[in-house]
Parts: structure tokens; C-alpha cells; sequence
């Protein structure tokens, strides 16, 4: 096999990879009721133990981004996905709040180790083939959670039995993911020298700015931290909140508020999809800037329409202001930086991930005082601040890796 058919081959079982990971939480997200139900758990205890899964995720992500550069994301990829599909099915069958929280920690453990590592791999991926492709691979992420919200709405439509579902889905997914992993790119990464700053340089000649090669590492990836903030928190409210401020402020039904995300989701996946194509012909900064003027519109829309039919308009725009500003910003910083995928995505994902955990519980709070209106123009004008850090901090970086 040539060099070129193994890129391709490696990006495809890449794209499978996401693929998996999202119809695999899609799977067990129908059945969080179903365990709420037979561990009679009231909302405050559910929430604790979906906490625990928020914990497991976060503890991951440093040991995930260490051993991708250490072993190689491919091989993390490999492991974490053999625990991660299994560990699905356990919460079914603990007996008590504490077990439950138990499982669910370790869920969300494996499930950041597979992100993190399958990530990185894409990151590393996108340096070989010379061109952007994270968007792309985000976009099968939304396909595979669509594929498996779908499955888990038609078995449990049919005369089955619900509590057999997600073994059913786990066994699937494990033996997809066994056989995808192995086309994966080998990307083993020998450990630098230890050194606190960047040896890279990055600035074009003429720069009065300082050469990258004298900044740490922190402060190279903060502004895209931010940024990367800023869009997943815009995405944790939209996904918590659209639904509830369309039937308390619409008086919509719950099959109208339930399209209004459906056209959000359908666009967040068809974006994602053309997000590389948009970047390879556009370059990466006015993708950003449109990205944040669009999901800014899509939420005053939101939060001021008089009528059903114009929320739908805004969540369709918001979903395609939100899809590519996550992947854009992790591929533009290992682009930026040169750094290894797995030390580059877990520093932006633990701040997206920061935001999404943030985000609606702020925007709760915000709402019990003054209004989910109020909330959703407070979180728009938040995704607005996405220009002055681009424009600060990052504007010269995304220029100089425009189409890399």
C-alpha cells in the first residue's frame, strides 16, 4: 500500500472512530431516566452521580494527553475504546446512588481518554495529509450520535425490552471499533526535553511581536483556551436551556421545542462536515469570525422571537455558528504551537469541557433572577467576545497557518 492510500485509509478509520464515540454516548443518554426510574433518585441525586461522570472526564484528560505523546494516541485510542463501550452497560445494573456514581466516573474516564487520544490522532492526521480535516472528523462525531439517538428511538418504539438495548449497542459498537482501530495512524511521539517554553518559532520575519520560542506554553494556547471557552459555553446553554425557553416563552409544545434542536443538531452536523472545505478555501480566521457573528445572531434570535417559526431560523444559525469554532481553535493551535495533539487537546478541551459543565448551570441561575430572555442576549453577548480575543491575541497566529 502506498503512502497516500495509508493517509487515506488512516483518515477514514479515523472518521469511523468518531463516528463510534458519539453513537456510543447517544446510546446510554436515553437510558439516564430509565436508571433515575429504578434507583428511584430524585434530580438533585442524579445530578450528583452525572457529576461524578463530569469528574471521570475531567481526571482523564492530563494522563490521556500524557500517554498519546508517550505511547501514541492510536494505541490510547485502541484501549481506552475496549473499556469505554463496556462501561456504557455497567450503570444499568448498579444498585445503589453511591455505585451508580462509581460507574459513572469511571464512564466519563474512558470516555475522555478515547476524545483526547482520537483528537490527537486526528490532529496528527491533519499534519500529514497538509490540510484541515478536524471539522470533518467532528462532523461524524454528530452523524454517529444521530445514528445512535435514532437506534435507541426505534427499539424503544418496538416491543423490545429497553434494559437490553445498550448491551446490544455496546457489543456492536465494540466489535466496529476493533476493527477500525487497527487502520488508525501511528503517531508515537518521543518526549521532549524537558523545557517550559515553545523552541518553535512561529512568527513571520518583520514581527515586532516576540518569537514564539520565548513563550511558555500556557500563554501560547490561553487565547484559544478562551475562545474555545466562550463556544462551549455557548453550546452547553443551547443544548440545556433552547428547548425550555421555547415552551416557557412560546408556548410552544414539547414536539416544537424538540425541532427547534433537531434543526440545531442537523446543523451543527452538516457544518461540521463542510467546516475543512470552508477553512481550505476561506483560511482559518474569517471561518472564526464568521463562526461567532453567526452563533451571536442565532441567539438574539432565539431569545426575542415572537414566533416558533423564527427560534427554529435561530437554532439552525446557532448551530452553525457553534459546529466548527471547537475544532478549528484545537487545530489551529497544534498548527500555531507545533506541539504534540495530545498536550494541544487536552489544554482546549479541558476548558471546553470547563464551559459545558459552567455553562447552563450559570445560565439557570442568571434566569431564576431576570429571565431566560435576559440569559440567552447575556450569552450572546458572551459569544461576541470571541472577536476582541481573536483580535488581540490570536489574529497574526491564524493568519500564518491560514490553509495549513
Amino acid at each position: 500500500m502506498n503512502s497516500h492510500s495509508a493517509r487515506t485509509l488512516a483518515h477514514n478509520r479515523c472518521r469511523g472512530i468518531f463516528f463510534l464515540h458519539g453513537a456510543g454516548f447517544a446510546s446510554w443518554v436515553p437510558h439516564i431516566p430509565l436508571v433515575q426510574e429504578q434507583l428511584g433518585l430524585n434530580h438533585e441525586n442524579l445530578g450528583l452521580a452525572l457529576l461524578a461522570a463530569a469528574i471521570g472526564v475531567v481526571a482523564a484528560m492530563p494522563l490521556a494527553a500524557r500517554c498519546s505523546d508517550l505511547f501514541g494516541s492510536n494505541i490510547v485510542v485502541k484501549f481506552s475504546g475496549l473499556l469505554f463501550f463496556p462501561a456504557l452497560v455497567v450503570p444499568l445494573f448498579m444498585a445503589s446512588l453511591p455505585t451508580l456514581a462509581i460507574a459513572l466516573f469511571v464512564m466519563g474516564f474512558c470516555a475522555a481518554m478515547m476524545d483526547i487520544a482520537m483528537n490527537a490522532n486526528g490532529v496528527s492526521l491533519e499534519r500529514v495529509r497538509g490540510k484541515s480535516i478536524l471539522s470533518g472528523l467532528h462532523g461524524f462525531w454528530s452523524l454517529g450520535g444521530f445514528c445512535g439517538a435514532g437506534f435507541a428511538t426505534l427499539w424503544f418504539a418496538l416491543p423490545l425490552s429497553k434494559s437490553v438495548h445498550l448491551p446490544v449497542s455496546a457489543i456492536i459498537l465494540l466489535a466496529a471499533h476493533w476493527y477500525l482501530q487497527r487502520g488508525l495512524l501511528a503517531d508515537h511521539v518521543k518526549p521532549a526535553p524537558k523545557n517550559n517554553n515553545i523552541t518553535t518559532k512561529t512568527n513571520q520575519p518583520g514581527d515586532s511581536a516576540a518569537p514564539d520560542g520565548e513563550v511558555p506554553l500556557f500563554w501560547l494556547l490561553l487565547p484559544f483556551g478562551i475562545c474555545a471557552f466562550i463556544g462551549q459555553f455557548g453550546e452547553g446553554v443551547i443544548t440545556d436551556w433552547v428547548t425550555v425557553l421555547m415552551i416557557k416563552t412560546l408556548d410552544s409544545t414539547a414536539s416544537i421545542a424538540a425541532a427547534g434542536f433537531a434543526l440545531y443538531s442537523a446543523a451543527m452536523a452538516m457544518t461540521r462536515l463542510s467546516g475543512d472545505w470552508l477553512v481550505l478555501r476561506l483560511g482559518r480566521a474569517p471561518v472564526l469570525i464568521a463562526s461567532c457573528g453567526l452563533a451571536t445572531t442565532g441567539y438574539v434570535m432565539i431569545a426575542l422571537s415572537p414566533h416558533y417559526s423564527v427560534s427554529w431560523v435561530g437554532c439552525f444559525i446557532a448551530g452553525t455558528g457553534l459546529a466548527v469554532i471547537l475544532p478549528l481553535l484545537i487545530s489551529a493551535a497544534a498548527a500555531s504551537t507545533g506541539k504534540s495533539g495530545g498536550t494541544v487537546v487536552a489544554t482546549i478541551a479541558a476548558t471546553g469541557y470547563s464551559a459545558l459543565m459552567a455553562g447552563p448551570p450559570f445560565i439557570g441561575a442568571v434566569a431564576e433572577q431576570y429571565g431566560l430572555v435576559n440569559a440567552f442576549l447575556l450569552t450572546s453577548g458572551f459569544l461576541s467576545l470571541i472577536i476582541p480575543v481573536y483580535l488581540t491575541s490570536m489574529r497574526q497566529r491564524l493568519k500564518t497557518v491560514r490553509n495549513s
